[in-house]
C-alpha cells in the first residue's frame, strides 16, 4: 500500500503545475489500445473476452480506462487475472475509491482525474491519512462500507454518468476544485480563475510559477471564500460534454 503523504501528494497537486488538458476521442482510444496489448500479456486466454467486454463497457470513462491500464501493467501480487466487476464505493474531493474483483481477489484503488493508487487488496486497512483524506477518523468506520466482496454491485460507468462532477478536476457538485482547474469561478471578479489577473493581483506578481507562490494564493483564496462547483458552472469540452467527440454510429 502506498504510504499517506505519496498518497496525498498525488491526489492533491495543483493542476496548474500538471496542466491537464481535457480528453478527446483520440487520446482515449489511444488508451484503450494500450489497455488491449497489457491485457493479451496478462490474461489467461479463456478469459480474455471478459476483460475485453468490461473495457469496451467503460470506453469513454478516462478515469476508469486509467485505473484498468494501471491495474494490467503493475498486476498486483503478480496475479494474472481479468478484471471482472469495478465497484465505486466512494468519491470525495475529485478522488474516487474503486475496487476492482476478479476471479480470486478485489483490489481497492484511489483514482483522481490523472492519477492512480493502489491500496492494498479489499477489504484492507488504509493508512491513517488516507483516512482522513477521505473522511473516515479510524479504521472501524471505513470498514462499515466495505460490504462483502460478493455484494459489490458493478460501477456502471459511461459518457452519461458525470453529471454533478467537474469535468476538469473531478470534485462533485458542492466540492471545491483542485487548485488551477479551468472550471473554478473567481470570487474576486466572478470570471474563470485560471485565466483572469485577479491571482496576480492578489500576489502582486507579473507570474505564478512555484509551490509557494500557489501555498499564498491558496491561502488568499480560501479566506476570499472559494465557490464550490456547481453543474451549471461546467462548460462543454469537446471529450466532456455528451456527444461532442462520439463517432455519429455512436450518439
Amino acid at each position: 500500500m502506498t504510504e499517506g503523504k505519496t498518497f496525498f501528494a498525488l491526489m492533491q497537486r495543483s493542476l496548474t503545475i500538471r496542466g491537464i488538458t481535457m480528453s478527446t476521442s483520440q487520446q482515449l482510444d489511444k488508451l484503450i489500445e494500450e489497455i488491449k496489448l497489457f491485457i493479451r500479456y496478462a490474461v489467461p486466454e479463456e478469459e480474455l473476452g471478459e476483460a475485453g467486454a468490461l473495457v469496451a463497457r467503460h470506453r469513454h470513462h478516462r478515469r476508469i480506462l486509467n485505473l484498468l491500464r494501471e491495474y494490467y501493467v503493475a498486476l498486483p501480487d503478480a496475479r494474472e487475472e481479468a478484471v471482472t466487476r469495478i465497484t465505486k464505493l466512494l468519491q470525495r474531493q475529485g478522488v474516487c475509491l474503486f475496487v476492482l474483483s476478479t476471479t480470486s481477489t478485489a483490489h481497492l484503488y484511489a483514482v483522481s482525474v490523472d492519477e492512480v493508487v493502489w491500496l492494498g487488496e479489499y477489504p484492507g486497512e488504509l493508512d491513517a491519512e488516507v483516512l482522513a483524506f477521505l473522511g473516515f477518523s479510524h479504521q472501524v468506520e471505513f470498514k462499515k462500507i466495505c460490504v462483502p466482496i460478493s455484494d459489490l454491485e458493478a460501477y456502471a460507468g459511461g459518457v452519461k454518468d458525470k453529471s454533478g462532477e467537474c469535468p476538469a478536476c473531478g470534485v462533485e457538485e458542492g466540492e471545491y476544485h483542485l487548485l488551477g482547474c479551468s472550471v473554478e469561478v473567481c470570487p474576486w471578479c466572478d470570471g474563470q480563475l485560471n485565466k483572469c489577473n485577479c491571482r496576480f493581483e492578489q500576489l502582486e506578481a507579473d507570474m505564478v510559477d512555484n509551490e509557494e507562490q500557489l501555498e499564498r494564493f491558496l491561502d488568499l483564496l480560501t479566506a476570499k471564500g472559494r465557490i464550490p462547483f456547481q453543474e451549471e458552472h461546467a462548460p462543454y469540452y469537446p471529450g466532456t460534454s455528451d456527444g461532442l467527440d462520439l463517432d455519429e454510429k455512436e450518439r
